[in-house]
């Protein structure tokens, strides 16, 4: 009996640890990046397997009546979530989207997060520079479960910004009308004055239990240029994060960066674009 006592009582020590690391941790202690920039990460570019993807699935037709990046990522969005009915924990373990095409016009379904693959190498094959997110807890190397989301950042030039786009959830985030990246989502959050909006092109997401879901993944941002092969951590400073999952696992990064303005570096533009209105989603608002 006194043992049992024992492991229950070391469990839900456990569990209200976790818990605690998830839901309050992040807001009594927020990140601070080291000020200036570093060595700037490699841009996106496009690959022939891309251009055999743009050219096979005639891309160019999905994005014919579309003048700005925000209006071809709302195209190849409804494109991606209209090519298969999300089957839970189906995934197809590829990130070839050739490969994963070609399965489900044989007629296998699969997960949501195979969205992102093929929705990223489709916005880069047009010309939108695209990357592949990981975000992390910042316990995800010893959590055994649970500790990682991925999703997209892209790069919108009417905007001269860095978005995050989740494809699983056909979510995008504005906060006070700007779209925001990952990082941006959660130095809102932090603020507690935020006005956050979700914007969806096919179907709503509530955007509460959106950002609920969201908030605990948004300490560690790993990102991998699409048609470059390594991969760069936005860590900051303070924390000492393992390059190896759970020690052992797969290697997560190649480099490391402790620089937000290197990380979401922008482009200088040559002239100024207009914004244009965003009213191809449907928005929703957070409560604040």
């Amino acid at each position: 009996m006194l043992a049992l006592i024992v492991i229950l009582t070391l469990f839900l020590m456990v569990f209200g640890v976790c818990y605690w690391s998830l839901n309050h941790y992040p807001r009594s202690r927020p990140f601070r990046y080291s000020p200036g920039t570093e060595m700037p990460l490699p841009d996106p570019k496009r690959s022939q397997l891309m251009a055999v993807l743009a050219q096979r699935y005639q891309l160019d037709k999905a994005v014919r009546h579309a003048r700005l990046d925000s209006e071809r990522l709302d195209a190849l969005l409804r494109w991606t979530l209209n090519r298969w009915e999300p089957q839970t924990g189906n995934r197809s373990a590829s990130h070839n989207p050739l490969d994963i095409l070609a399965r489900v016009s044989q007629g296998e379904q699969f997960g949501r997060s195979d969205f992102v693959t093929v929705l990223g190498h489709a916005l880069q094959a047009v010309g939108i520079p695209t990357r592949l997110i990981e975000l992390h807890t910042r316990d995800s190397h010893y959590r055994p479960l649970g500790g990682c989301y991925t999703g997209l950042e892209v790069f919108l030039s009417e905007e001269n910004t860095w978005v995050w786009v989740d494809a699983q959830y056909d979510a995008i985030i504005l906060n006070k009308g700007r779209y925001c990246s990952a990082l941006d989502i959660k130095d809102a959050l932090l603020s507690r004055t935020h006005e956050l909006e979700l914007i969806s092109a096919v179907e709503g997401t509530d955007i509460d239990s959106y950002l609920a879901f969201l908030a605990p993944f948004l300490d560690i941002v790993i990102a991998q240029p699409l048609g470059q092969s390594r991969r760069y951590a936005l860590i900051p400073p303070q924390l000492r994060f393992p390059r190896r999952h759970h020690l052992f696992g797969r290697n997560l990064y190649d480099q490391v960066c402790h620089s937000r303005d290197t990380f979401y570096a922008v482009r200088d533009l040559n002239q100024l674009i207009p914004t244009h209105p965003k009213s191809t989603f449907r928005p929703q608002t957070a409560n604040a």
